[in-house]
């Protein structure tokens, strides 16, 4: 009669050491693999809502959608957003939520402290924030408005940003900080509807985000209208890209002049 041998204690211990091993080799693989399912999602997310953008313009004599104005409903004064412009144009609003954002920014208590946003809007967290150049403020303290921008000022369709992984800070500046979620790459999508992904570091601070919880700093590394390289810490995006004088990329803020309390000088020296 056949006899089956038992594995001994210590080839039992070599077995799961190698089981072990195999694990802490695959799960980082695993992880990253992903990782990058999440971020080619979120890209996609990021370029659907660039195209519906456009379509925005289509409709409206190529001009694109102000950033926020006040409004009013029954009587009462509320916030009309860049996202109520869009509701229109977007079947799935969970597009504006970046399946690698654990935490997506709570747009309606941002401005929650101030102002109660009009109904109806559809939205309220974002992982991604505008182009606070492109998408012009409207009728907002102090005493700001600024005329919708066209799309004929976009000299560089291709090198301006339209919107990006990122969060905002609270009022009165609403800053948008990128945020390098991907691995340290940040997902933008531009004005002439591609969308990609930019290096980044991760800084050594925090920001403040606008609904009371805190964010990792991000420097972006990719040399573009926005960062021209160096030691400097770029960690927003504003303005609609050009050339300076000497034809290096650069970006300015067209529809705000000197006098506006929401001045921005941009980098292009005019």
């Amino acid at each position: 009669m056949r006899t089956l041998r038992a594995f001994t204690l210590a080839e039992l211990l070599v077995v799961l050491g190698i089981l072990a091993l195999l694990a802490a080799l695959l799960f980082p693989v695993l992880a990253e693999a992903r990782e990058n399912a999440r971020a080619k999602r979120c890209l996609t997310q990021i370029r659907q809502l660039a195209q519906s953008t456009l379509l925005y313009l289509t409709d409206w004599d190529e001009t694109y959608p102000l950033a926020a104005y006040l409004s009013r409903h029954n009587q009462q004064p509320c916030l009309f957003t860049l996202y109520h412009e869009l509701v229109p144009y977007i079947k799935d609003k969970e597009i504006v939520l970046c399946p690698s954002d654990p935490d997506p920014m709570d747009v309606e208590a941002v401005f929650a402290q101030v102002m109660t946003l009009c109904p109806a809007m559809g939205f309220r967290q974002s992982s991604y924030m505008a182009n606070w150049c492109l998408f012009e403020v409207g009728s907002l303290p102090p005493n700001a408005f600024h005329p919708p921008v066209g799309a004929a000022q976009v000299e560089l369709p291709s090198e301006t940003v339209m919107y990006y992984d990122a969060v905002m800070a609270g009022l009165p500046n609403l800053t948008p900080y990128i945020q390098g979620r991907h691995t340290e790459r940040v997902n933008v999508a531009c004005t002439d509807g591609h969308a990609k992904s930019w290096k980044a570091r991760q800084g050594y601070g925090q920001v403040m985000r606008g609904d009371g919880k805190v964010a990792n700093q991000y420097c972006l590394l990719e040399v573009s209208a926005y960062y021209r390289g160096g030691a400097s810490c770029e960690s927003s995006l504003f303005g609609l890209a050009g050339r300076d004088r000497h034809g290096q990329l650069c970006w300015r803020c067209p529809n705000r002049p000197r006098g506006s309390a929401w001045y921005i000088p941009g980098t292009c020296g005019d």
